[in-house]
Parts: C-alpha cells; sequence; structure tokens
C-alpha cells in the first residue's frame, strides 16, 4: 500500500493538542456539526485531527438504516474543518478570521465508515498561504486503510463585526 508510510500514528492514550474544549472556541461549528474531536499534530504545514464516529451520530437514522455508513460530504466536511484549524494557526489573530471553502477537487472515497470507527483526518498545505488562499491535500484514514482523500481550496476572511 503506497500510502502506509502517510498514514499518521494515533495514540488516544496520548495528550491531545487540542481537545474538543479548545477546537470549540477556533472552529464556528458546533453540534451537531462539529465533525473534529480532537487536534494530535499541529505543524505550520500539516494537521491531524480525530474524529470517534458513533451509532449516536444524527446522520446515521437516515443513512442507511439497518446498513449505517458514514456520508462521504460529512468525511469532506469533517476534513474541511481539521483543515480550517490549520488554517487559522497560521495567522496571528485567528479569532478574527473565518475560513470558507472555495474548492474541492478529486475527491476520491475509498473504503466506507462505519460507526465505531476512529477516523483519522490529515491536512496538508500543498503551497504557502498567499493572500488568504489555502490549498490543501486531505486524507481520511480508518485504522490504515485509506477511506478518502481530496484537495480543498480555502480562503480565510476577516470576520465583519
Amino acid at each position: 500500500n503506497k500510502h502506509i508510510a502517510d498514514i499518521p500514528h494515533y495514540d488516544p492514550s496520548q495528550q491531545a493538542i487540542y481537545d474538543i474544549n479548545h477546537i470549540v472556541k477556533v472552529l464556528p461549528h458546533k453540534y451537531p456539526f462539529l465533525f473534529v474531536d480532537k487536534i494530535i499534530e499541529l505543524s505550520d504545514n500539516h494537521v491531524v485531527g480525530v474524529k470517534s464516529v458513533t451509532f449516536n451520530e444524527h446522520f446515521f437514522q437516515g443513512h442507511f438504516p439497518g446498513n449505517p455508513v458514514m456520508p462521504g460530504v460529512l468525511q469532506i466536511e469533517a476534513l474541511a474543518q481539521t483543515g480550517g484549524i490549520l488554517a487559522l494557526n497560521n495567522i496571528p489573530d485567528p479569532e478574527n478570521y473565518d475560513t470558507y471553502f472555495l474548492k474541492i477537487d478529486k475527491v476520491k472515497f475509498k473504503n466506507i465508515v462505519r460507526p465505531g470507527d476512529t477516523l483519522i483526518l490529515k491536512m496538508e498545505l500543498l503551497s504557502p498561504i498567499r493572500r488568504g488562499i489555502v490549498e490543501m491535500k486531505g486524507t481520511t484514514y480508518v485504522g490504515n486503510k485509506l477511506a478518502t482523500e481530496a484537495e480543498l481550496v480555502a480562503q480565510l476572511k476577516k470576520k465583519k463585526k
């Protein structure tokens, strides 16, 4: 598997860099639309987040009854939120900015994500942030299997007061 070296190591016993209490302060998203539980790696050019997928998620009621599958678009949203943390971490006053996605390309869903899975969310900058434009490559993993991959472009926009 060509992606095996790229899979982030996740040890649940290690303390997170950001826990859910910090994430809700950084991102505007709240339950039931917050899809990253903790950040386990963070640098200037990459971030790794974790989403514990449980049967209690509201979307499993209809997707699909008797065969629960995490919707691919919500996997992309989880990547986008994780990427928002990366983007906001790169500016000196993140509390004054929001992140809006402009483009999502080259999306591939490789494996099904189900309740009980731990979804590892990895976002990497493809180029330096310029004029608020953030280009990233996103991958999700369940165990050592690639679940989703995509390229995402976002824009940092100053909040209106």
